[in-house]
């Protein structure tokens, strides 16, 4: 066994403890440093006036489990940007998320009933017309920017979602490389052709991908139309998009992100985040399916007797 798997073994096993706790005190570590170096930097926080706009317009939408100090620490840290803003939290924790507030809303589901459930049912309550979705282990940043986001929805109908970038720790890439990440998926498998070819630039801030990060603010009817689905527990965001192409324009805002910090040592978490082959098997099958039927309703117009087979099978479709 190299040493690298036996890091990896202590790390996730016996001394995953120790590691969580290092990691906790790195990110802190981490968080503080770019506090000081955004505050050296002449980077704030919005605009009374860019509040104003983003409560009469918006409503952030996240998904708890098993991570309640998380949950409300973000929620703390979307008030200090956007003071009286609508904040629906979607929880399936065994331990229910317990925060009161006149902004937030919390509803509580039955245990371990997965990230896509949550998210409908947070998106169920949304009356503004334009959501933020995000996820319990982030937070916003000077360099987010959420309410130039929306400035740019409002002027340009040709887009409806806007995506930022997760600055991760404990490496905290050059958020420029994380970019890059997103530039190489236009998802050219997807049912339906882009809108809008898969790099075309939108302005000068923004460009045209067929996956950005799941860290956006989008136009709330299209999300709905779009949808998740309940059957898929965790690995909701490459489908969602996968379902969306040809359906609504996603940019990704190249030098804004947000904060992220997933503790991968959390083993009581991460037992549940990894537990996704049901959600693979499911994934690959629906698609496969559904290729089918396209194909077959393709042979009914053209009058062309191609063979099923011939398209591959469904774990093609992952």
């Amino acid at each position: 066994m190299g040493m690298k798997n036996v890091l990896r073994f202590f790390a996730y096993g016996p001394l995953s403890g120790a590691f969580s706790a290092a990691h906790r005190v790195i990110s802190c570590g981490e968080q503080m440093y770019f506090a000081l170096r955004w505050k050296m930097e002449g980077a704030g926080k919005p605009s009374q006036q860019d509040a104003c706009l983003m409560r009469e317009n918006v409503t952030f939408i996240y998904k708890s489990f098993e991570r309640q100090r998380q949950a409300e620490k973000l929620y703390r840290n979307i008030q200090a940007y956007y003071p009286g803003v609508k904040v629906i939290i979607a929880d399936d924790s065994k331990r229910p998320l317990e925060l009161k507030d006149e902004h937030v809303k919390v509803i509580h589901l039955p245990f371990n009933s997965g990230l896509s459930a949550g998210l409908n049912r947070a998106l169920e309550k949304v009356d503004t017309p334009y959501v933020i979705r995000m996820d319990d282990d982030e937070l916003l940043t000077p360099h987010t920017h959420f309410e130039r986001h929306l400035r740019f929805l409002m002027t340009h109908p040709e887009a409806d979602l806007v995506g930022v970038l997760p600055l991760s720790t404990p490496k905290c890439e050059p958020i420029d490389r994380v970019a890059g990440l997103y530039y190489r998926q236009p998802m050219n498998d997807a049912p339906r052709k882009l809108r809008i070819p898969h790099m075309t630039p939108i302005g000068d801030e923004y460009v045209v991908v067929g996956k950005p990060a799941n860290i956006f603010i989008a136009r709330t009817e299209k999300v709905r139309e779009i949808g998740y689905d309940d059957r898929i527990r965790m690995i909701d965001h490459n489908d969602f998009f996968y379902r969306a192409a040809g359906r609504m324009v996603s940019v990704l805002a190249k030098d804004c992100y947000v904060f992220h910090d997933h503790n991968r040592f959390n083993r009581a978490y991460q037992r549940y985040r990894m537990d996704v082959e049901g959600d693979r098997r499911y994934i690959a099958q629906r698609n496969y399916l559904e290729r089918m039927k396209r194909e077959a309703a393709l042979n009914q117009q053209t009058g062309e007797n191609r063979s099923p087979e011939a398209g591959g099978n469904e774990h093609d479709y992952l």
